[in-house]
Protein backbone atom coordinates (compact mmCIF):
# COMPACT_ATOMS: atom_id res chain seq x y z
CA UNK A 1 0.00 0.00 0.00
CA UNK A 2 0.85 3.42 -1.18
CA UNK A 3 0.34 7.03 0.66
CA UNK A 4 0.51 9.70 -1.12
CA UNK A 5 0.84 13.21 0.37
CA UNK A 6 -0.11 15.74 -2.79
CA UNK A 7 -0.06 19.76 -2.31
CA UNK A 8 0.60 22.85 -4.40
CA UNK A 9 -0.92 26.11 -4.70
CA UNK A 10 -4.01 27.24 -5.86
CA UNK A 11 -5.08 26.58 -9.12
CA UNK A 12 -2.13 24.12 -9.70
CA UNK A 13 -4.12 20.99 -11.11
CA UNK A 14 -4.54 19.39 -7.60
CA UNK A 15 -8.27 18.35 -8.17
CA UNK A 16 -7.31 17.04 -11.93
CA UNK A 17 -4.48 15.07 -10.48
CA UNK A 18 -7.15 13.67 -7.26
CA UNK A 19 -9.59 12.68 -9.97
CA UNK A 20 -6.89 10.64 -11.90
CA UNK A 21 -6.34 8.51 -8.48
CA UNK A 22 -10.24 8.49 -8.12
CA UNK A 23 -10.72 7.21 -11.79
CA UNK A 24 -7.60 4.56 -11.02
CA UNK A 25 -9.80 3.04 -8.00
CA UNK A 26 -7.38 5.02 -5.31
CA UNK A 27 -9.14 6.36 -1.50
CA UNK A 28 -8.76 9.45 -1.69
CA UNK A 29 -8.51 12.02 1.84
CA UNK A 30 -9.60 15.16 1.21
CA UNK A 31 -8.14 17.84 3.85
CA UNK A 32 -10.60 20.35 2.67
CA UNK A 33 -13.40 18.22 3.28
CA UNK A 34 -12.34 17.23 6.68
CA UNK A 35 -11.48 20.94 7.14
CA UNK A 36 -14.96 22.11 6.59
CA UNK A 37 -16.40 19.16 8.62
CA UNK A 38 -14.34 19.64 11.79
CA UNK A 39 -16.01 23.42 12.08
CA UNK A 40 -19.98 22.30 11.76
CA UNK A 41 -22.23 22.99 14.62
CA UNK A 42 -21.77 20.89 17.34
CA UNK A 43 -18.03 19.96 16.38
CA UNK A 44 -15.45 20.74 19.09
CA UNK A 45 -13.45 23.29 16.65
CA UNK A 46 -16.71 25.19 16.15
CA UNK A 47 -17.10 25.92 20.09
CA UNK A 48 -13.61 27.00 20.27
CA UNK A 49 -13.54 29.01 17.33
CA UNK A 50 -16.45 30.82 18.71
CA UNK A 51 -14.82 30.98 22.27
CA UNK A 52 -11.87 32.60 20.75
CA UNK A 53 -13.34 34.85 18.22
CA UNK A 54 -17.07 35.40 19.03
CA UNK A 55 -20.40 35.53 18.13
CA UNK A 56 -19.88 37.39 15.42
CA UNK A 57 -17.87 35.15 13.40
CA UNK A 58 -21.46 32.76 12.96
CA UNK A 59 -23.83 32.71 10.14
CA UNK A 60 -27.66 32.99 11.49
CA UNK A 61 -27.84 29.23 10.97
CA UNK A 62 -24.86 28.26 13.49
CA UNK A 63 -22.41 27.51 10.46
CA UNK A 64 -18.60 29.91 10.77
CA UNK A 65 -19.11 32.63 8.13
CA UNK A 66 -15.94 31.59 6.81
CA UNK A 67 -15.71 34.90 5.06
CA UNK A 68 -15.61 37.34 8.38
CA UNK A 69 -13.40 34.85 10.21
CA UNK A 70 -10.87 35.16 7.11
CA UNK A 71 -11.24 39.08 7.30
CA UNK A 72 -9.97 38.61 11.74
CA UNK A 73 -7.28 36.86 10.49
CA UNK A 74 -5.64 37.85 7.69
CA UNK A 75 -2.69 40.18 8.01
CA UNK A 76 -2.68 38.99 11.95
CA UNK A 77 -0.41 36.36 12.45
CA UNK A 78 -1.56 35.91 16.13
CA UNK A 79 -4.89 35.44 15.36
CA UNK A 80 -4.49 33.01 12.36
CA UNK A 81 -1.99 31.01 14.88
CA UNK A 82 -5.14 30.95 17.62
CA UNK A 83 -7.56 29.16 14.37
CA UNK A 84 -4.75 26.92 13.27
CA UNK A 85 -4.04 25.65 16.69
CA UNK A 86 -7.44 24.55 17.02
CA UNK A 87 -8.29 23.51 13.92
CA UNK A 88 -5.36 21.69 12.97
CA UNK A 89 -5.05 18.93 15.77
CA UNK A 90 -8.93 18.37 14.93
CA UNK A 91 -7.68 18.30 10.91
CA UNK A 92 -5.06 15.50 12.07
CA UNK A 93 -7.41 13.23 14.30
CA UNK A 94 -9.54 12.82 11.34
CA UNK A 95 -6.96 12.14 8.62
CA UNK A 96 -5.36 9.38 10.63
CA UNK A 97 -8.91 8.09 11.64
CA UNK A 98 -9.87 8.11 7.37
CA UNK A 99 -5.95 6.64 6.76
CA UNK A 100 -6.38 4.04 9.35
CA UNK A 101 -9.57 3.02 8.31
CA UNK A 102 -8.29 2.58 4.84
CA UNK A 103 -5.05 0.66 5.94
CA UNK A 104 -7.64 -1.75 7.74
CA UNK A 105 -8.72 -2.26 4.02
CA UNK A 106 -5.39 -2.48 2.45
CA UNK A 107 -6.09 -0.29 -0.13
CA UNK A 108 -4.60 2.29 -1.54
CA UNK A 109 -4.50 5.78 0.05
CA UNK A 110 -3.92 8.69 -2.13
CA UNK A 111 -3.94 11.72 0.63
CA UNK A 112 -4.60 15.29 -0.33
CA UNK A 113 -2.83 17.47 1.65
CA UNK A 114 -4.00 21.10 0.55
CA UNK A 115 -2.83 22.47 3.80
CA UNK A 116 0.89 23.95 3.79
CA UNK A 117 2.00 22.67 7.56
CA UNK A 118 3.76 20.11 9.31
CA UNK A 119 0.80 17.39 9.70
Amino acid sequence: MFLVGLTGGIASGKSSVIQVFQQLGCAVIDVDVIARHIVQPGCPAHRRIVEAFGTEVLLENGDINRKVLGDLIFNQPDRRQLLNSITHPEIRKEMMKETFKYFLRAGNVPTRLLVSTSF
